[in-house]
């Protein structure tokens, strides 16, 4: 379907990695407590590629199928567990999707269940990790 390069590096600021994918650059952050804090860590950036993907879905699928969806907001809460040694995995997430229509709730859910099923990173997350959604 596609293929995608996103080149990384380290930065000279202690913990901060510049992302460049095509044209755009995205910095990555580790310490929040910094006063260099100049972006999300790898976990905030994972929740929010999910969280775009799913939005991304359902914002074409709205579009192709002329639906009544406004206000299409997603929260994701990741739970990570900390394995020692500096190792650390997501364990977890909840992913809590809003949205105003004049649908009915099956209708909401059948669109819900659409817009997961063609969404490329939660279907391939899902498989990773435990992901629970709800609306």
């Amino acid at each position: 379907m596609g293929d995608y390069l996103v080149k990384t590096k380290l930065e000279n600021t202690e913990w901060q990695i510049a992302n460049q994918a095509r044209d755009h650059v995205f910095i990555c952050d580790a310490d929040k407590r910094s006063k260099e804090d100049a972006g999300p860590n790898p976990v905030e950036y994972l929740c929010g590629s999910i969280n775009s993907c799913i939005t991304m879905s359902a914002g074409m699928i709205t579009k192709v199928h002329r639906l009544d969806v406004k206000n299409f907001h997603v929260e994701n809460y990741a739970k990570t567990e900390n394995l020692g040694h500096g190792k650390s995995v997501v364990t977890g997430m909840k992913i809590k999707v809003s949205f105003d229509s004049s649908m009915n709730r099956e209708e909401k859910e059948k669109f819900i269940a659409h817009a997961l099923h063609v969404s490329t990173v939660y279907q391939t997350l899902k498989e990773a990790i435990k992901i629970y959604v709800e609306f």
